[in-house]
């Protein structure tokens, strides 16, 4: 089960003795952050640190863990069963509770209640395990021969994000590496699409 938390930078006022450190001038008036700025270095870090503490204060069963990332939370259990299913839907349930206590807002559309399968980060969980998000593999299915170094780098960024999924990625994208080596003519061979054809399938 996942949540996540709307705004959460903008939940946490800023102490008045800090103000300053936030002040900005626009069109010739100043102006100050009251709430922590999306823009300022250290925001994320105390989102994340503020939304813990707070996690940490909501009971939950000894079989369900509680994993956050700034403002995203994915709450799961360590067995398939369909009453391990109901306890993390329990836990997910007395963590929003507990968060719209505090006024921090929940949309609906961010949570996804307990199932085998669930999306957090951009990563597709699937019984514990994660996998390839079923969008990613229509994204790939549509990757075209590459016309340009340009082109070839942008398609293995894409596979290198999902490269520990793709048994010896490494070896198989050795011809397309080296296409993309310094002083090396942009020439398209069948190894290199013999390369992306095993990569992408």
């Amino acid at each position: 089960a996942t949540i996540d938390v709307k705004d959460m930078f903008f939940m946490i006022p800023i102490q008045p003795e800090d103000m300053d450190r936030f002040a900005f001038t626009w069109e010739g008036q100043q102006y100050t952050f009251t709430r922590l700025p999306q823009g300022y270095r250290h925001s994320p870090t105390l989102a994340h640190h503020a939304l813990a503490q707070e996690l940490e204060k909501i009971p939950k069963s000894d079989d369900v863990a509680v994993y956050q990332y700034i403002d995203d939370i994915l709450v799961g259990g360590d067995k398939i069963e369909v009453d391990k299913i109901e306890v993390v839907g329990d836990t997910q349930q007395r963590i929003i509770s507990h968060l719209e206590s505090l006024n921090l807002q929940i949309p609906t559309e961010k949570i996804q209640r307990p199932s085998q399968e669930v999306k957090f980060l951009g990563i597709w969980w699937k019984g514990g395990m994660t996998c390839i998000p079923p969008d990613t593999l229509t994204s790939l299915d549509q990757i075209r021969m590459p016309g340009s170094r340009k082109d070839l780098q942008q398609v293995l960024g894409l596979l290198v994000f999902w490269r520990k999924h793709i048994p010896d990625f490494s070896i198989i994208a050795r011809p397309l590496y080296d296409l993309l080596r310094k002083g090396v003519k942009w020439d398209w061979t069948p190894s290199q699409e013999e390369a992306l054809q095993l990569l992408i399938f």
